[in-house]
């Protein structure tokens, strides 16, 4: 399982994703590997893969063979990551029904430029067994092991937030969930995407000090409901 994260904060969109893999049946978790990588650049855009890894893994060289890798803008890379997964799909399992086609879970962000006007984010979800249909997400879109996350964002974020406290709320959604579900964890992987800018990964130094400063802020937390309680 996984847990991978867009958040639109003001002028950025940040995503994020754990690294754990899980082999065996998700009820009842048998084996785990901390190497997925689950975040990517696509031209000026970003996705995120949750689901069927190995599926994930195939279907994102396909998106590179067939050049999307230069997408100027997110229309271009939602048209071309539809348009060539669905033909891969329907390649590789013609005979079987999309609701029974091994679940992929693809969240595409980035920038779309229209003529005369501000950037505008957008944030699009494409389900495998929805035959890659583009959702487009106002609101944060979660992927993988939400539930946690789902909660945490209902208190804390807010799309006026600024480029900063979005990398750090997204780290904290993942390494929160990670403390209470086994099927996410591992390195913490965050990019950031702006108009002018495109996509750029944080370095695991900047990826560290965030987690260090939110476990700064969850012991000052901790210590001001134990003070209160022995005043």
């Amino acid at each position: 399982m996984t847990l991978c994260v867009c958040l639109k904060a003001n002028g950025a969109i940040v995503m994020a994703a754990d690294s754990r893999g899980t082999i065996g049946d998700p009820r009842g978790l048998t084996a785990i590997n901390d190497s997925e990588t689950k975040l990517f650049q696509l031209g000026v855009c970003g996705l995120t893969i949750a689901g069927a890894s190995e599926m994930g893994a195939a279907l994102l060289d396909e998106w590179r063979t067939k050049g999307l890798n230069s997408a100027a803008n997110v229309e271009e890379a939602i048209f071309g990551v539809r348009t060539e997964s669905l033909d891969s799909f329907q390649r590789w399992f013609a005979n079987i029904p999309p609701a029974q086609r091994p679940g992929v879970l693809v969240t595409v962000a980035g920038y779309r430029f229209p003529a005369g006007m501000e950037p505008e984010p957008k944030v699009y979800l494409l389900n495998s067994q929805a035959n890659f249909a583009p959702q487009l997400f106002n609101n944060p879109c979660m992927s993988g092991v939400p539930q946690y996350a789902v909660y945490l964002v209902h208190r804390y974020y807010d799309q006026t937030i600024p480029p900063e406290q979005a990398k750090a709320l997204a780290e904290y959604l993942i390494a929160e969930t990670a403390s209470q579900d086994p099927k996410v964890g591992g390195p913490i992987h965050i990019a950031e995407i702006t108009p002018d800018n495109g996509y750029r990964e944080l370095t695991e130094d900047e990826v560290k000090r965030i987690h260090e400063e939110n476990e700064q802020l969850n012991e000052r937390m901790s210590g001001f409901f134990l003070e209160r309680g022995s005043s």
